[in-house]
């Protein structure tokens, strides 16, 4: 490391510079390893996510979550996941368990109500990973559920009822999270008419 430091240097690069550099390339390596490990997961069509007590594949939104890659992940399995994340996808927003799934349940907690943090990582993860349109659907489907029923710990995915504690500040975070980054981009798109 001394002789890459002292080379380093001479370039103009400070030793915290290439302590940096070399530590970006080992997390980069590192990710690579958990991405190839996590595709191996992926049977052609999903991720296998199983029940540990049982062995069940299940249908929630949990196998769904490696969209957190976003651009990272082939084209294919991208949208592949988008597709089934769609199929989660209620008038109110993304249901935890598919409401045509014969694990859901209404108020099933993570069975199928929509939660805001979970909206808030798909939402993000699929804005990340191109798939826009979608993402905007969610965004604009959660801010409508929250101005109706108010900032519910969970809600009926379904219905639009408020589940559980009715002022959690989750909820409310995530619709200000999505109001403020929506208010930003019409600013954005109203400027950029203008120009």
């Amino acid at each position: 490391m001394l002789q890459r430091g002292e080379a380093a240097q001479e370039r103009g690069l400070g030793i915290r510079q290439v302590q940096v550099a070399v530590a970006a390339r080992q997390w980069k390596a590192t990710a690579g390893e958990i991405r190839t490990a996590m595709l191996r997961l992926w049977d052609g069509s999903r991720f296998l996510a199983r029940n540990a007590e049982t062995g069940e594949i299940g249908t929630s939104t949990l196998d769904l979550m490696p969209i957190a890659v976003g651009a990272g992940l082939p084209g294919q399995v991208s949208d592949t996941l988008a597709g089934r994340i769609a199929a989660h996808l209620t008038a109110h927003g993304p249901a935890t368990e598919p409401t045509n799934s014969a694990q859901y349940a209404s108020d099933g907690y993570w069975r199928g109500p929509i939660w805001a943090p979970s909206t808030v990582l798909i939402e993000d993860c699929l804005r990340r990973a191109g798939h826009v349109t979608l993402a905007d659907e969610i965004s604009q489907r959660f801010r409508v559920l929250c101005e109706k029923s108010g900032f519910a710990e969970n809600f009926d995915a379904e219905t639009g009822t408020g589940l559980r504690d009715r002022a959690y500040t989750w909820t409310a975070a995530s619709y200000l999270i999505f109001a403020a980054v929506r208010c930003r981009r019409a600013h954005a798109l109203r400027r950029a008419l203008v120009s």
